[in-house]
């Protein structure tokens, strides 16, 4: 079975929206009294974004990220970095955003800084301050930031470059619920770098393409993988809600002083 190659992705698509800043008014967490710590409209608002109705999404991920709701902060934050609502990225807002939802100990919120460190939206780049970010994040079981993490040990940018590491993260990213992690994993075993085994890269695969992760389709539709597949799902623009004490991922830059 031959797949041809597609890129490793990583799982958040806001590389590129680095336009300047639009005046907007900043947050004031805790302003309005919400008996349910805005649940509901965090329900809505995902809701709505999931159906592409941007302006509901954006007014009920407003009220609940007002009313403190941390998920909502976060997700909030991701819709002024691509700039889908009022057509102009906010780089600062997204970022302000993501750290309230990080201080109150929101893995999602902590891999967003991350990847703005990485990329250098809204801030000066930084590789060691993402990787810090992405060991907080980590540590609260974030798979967008175990497969980040692993992105950066396969490339050898800032940690030492480690196929088995790299492995051993994407490994971890699709037990933790993120698809992409085993569909990165399947393709470094398809094409290296490390030792290959495309019959292993291959049930890797499938079982990304099964979770629904899209690209992981389009490579077994492509090496002729006959089977049916549940629909597909852009896991670069989904919200993200942090599951319930969730368990930790481990990687081996995270360990001691590095993440303090």
């Amino acid at each position: 079975m031959k797949f041809s190659v597609i890129a490793v992705i990583t799982t958040l698509l806001l590389a590129g929206c680095i336009a300047q800043p639009s005046p907007q008014p900043q947050l004031q967490p805790m302003r309005l009294a919400c008996p349910d710590g805005g649940a509901a409209q965090l329900s809505a608002g995902i809701a709505a974004y999931n159906s592409r109705d941007l302006q509901a999404a954006f007014r009920n991920l407003r009220t609940s990220a007002d009313c403190g709701n941390q998920d909502a902060q976060v997700n909030l934050g991701y819709i002024y970095a691509r700039g889908e609502v009022g057509g102009q990225p906010n780089q600062q807002e997204a970022l302000h955003l993501y750290k309230l939802s990080a201080a109150q100990g929101n893995g999602e919120g902590m891999n967003a800084i991350g990847y703005k460190y990485q990329f250098g939206t809204g801030v000066a780049p930084d590789i060691g301050t993402a990787v810090r970010w992405y060991c907080k994040a980590v540590a609260k079981g974030n798979g967008r930031a175990l497969n980040n993490l692993a992105i950066l040990y396969d490339h050898g940018i800032g940690v030492p470059q480690n196929s088995d590491a790299a492995r051993d993260l994407w490994r971890q990213a699709g037990e933790h619920g993120h698809s992409n992690g085993f569909f990165n994993l399947g393709l470094s075993y398809i094409q290296g770098p490390g030792k290959l085994d495309p019959k292993q890269g291959e049930q890797f695969l499938i079982q990304a393409a099964r979770a629904g992760n899209m690209p992981a389709q389009v490579a077994l539709r492509r090496s002729g993988y006959k089977e049916p597949l549940p629909p597909s799902v852009d896991e670069s623009r989904a919200m993200v809600i942090q599951p319930v004490n969730p368990s930790p991922g481990h990687a081996p830059v995270c360990d001691g002083a590095l993440i303090s």
